[in-house]
């Protein structure tokens, strides 16, 4: 079990509301909270869609201070409406939003902070940026090529995580990647792979990230859902906590 730690600034527990509790990642969130020593409480816990007189009130038993979303395309669109409803922020961990999603989202952005994170793992917020800087470095010569595999149950693909890297790829390069040239691949439990090649002349590089398990990605839920929690009213990406991560540290 992978142990949050939360950040010397955190003094008081961090309160979550969990939509989607009983998924995969629902389940191993609350795990990991459970197991933090205090430090993280899920205060409220939604399956079902929600509709607004099923938010909780805001009294000192109930009162989160993020939402966090591991559902579906449908429930994302609740979740919003529940954080909008609390006036929280909103980490969205769901892939393979539609655009009438992702509309209410950016709606929503003009009230509470949003965080759309395909993947919320620390390791792949870096690989982006390395993958970017890569493609910027490197010249036309190479070619790209992003493979990713998930369990069999995924239903999405590409993933969002290589969603992600493909515009990695594309800022480092200053055009698009074709999405049709990324390899999906479904198998038996696999938690999640995602690998980018170059190939030059003579020569090959290659970032990959290996899942072991969905405890890093719900601990990264955490960390993200705290960071977030702190933003001012807006629609936020992985690179824009990565950005702050970095000052923070220069």
């Amino acid at each position: 079990m992978i142990q949050y730690m939360p950040p010397p600034c955190q003094i008081r527990p961090f309160r979550i509301c969990l939509h989607g509790a009983s998924g995969r990642m629902g389940q191993r969130i609350d795990l990991v909270a459970q197991h933090s020593n205090g430090s993280v409480v899920v205060v409220a816990r939604h399956d079902l869609s929600p509709q607004d007189s099923a938010v909780p009130s805001r009294s000192i038993e109930s009162e989160f201070e993020a939402v966090i979303d591991f559902s579906s395309d449908a429930g994302s669109r609740s979740a919003v409406r529940l954080a909008q409803k609390a006036n929280v922020a909103i980490l969205i961990g769901t892939t393979g939003l539609s655009d009438e999603t992702k509309e209410a989202m950016k709606i929503a952005s003009s009230q509470i902070p949003v965080l759309i994170a395909p993947n919320t793992s620390i390791g792949v917020a870096v690989m982006r940026y390395l993958v970017s800087e890569a493609a910027r470095l490197l010249s036309p010569d190479f070619e790209v090529s992003i493979t990713e595999a998930h369990h069999v149950k995924k239903l999405d693909q590409p993933s969002g995580t290589a969603l992600a890297l493909a515009d990695s790829v594309a800022r480092g390069r200053g055009k698009p990647f074709p999405f049709e040239l990324i390899e999906s691949i479904r198998e038996g439990d696999v938690v999640g792979d995602h690998e980018v090649i170059w190939s030059g002349p003579g020569e090959k590089l290659s970032l990959r990230h290996h899942a072991e398990n969905r405890d890093l990605f719900a601990l990264g839920a955490i960390r993200l859902a705290f960071w977030v929690a702190k933003q001012l009213p807006g629609l936020y990406g992985l690179d824009d906590w990565f950005v702050d991560i970095r000052k923070a540290t220069d």
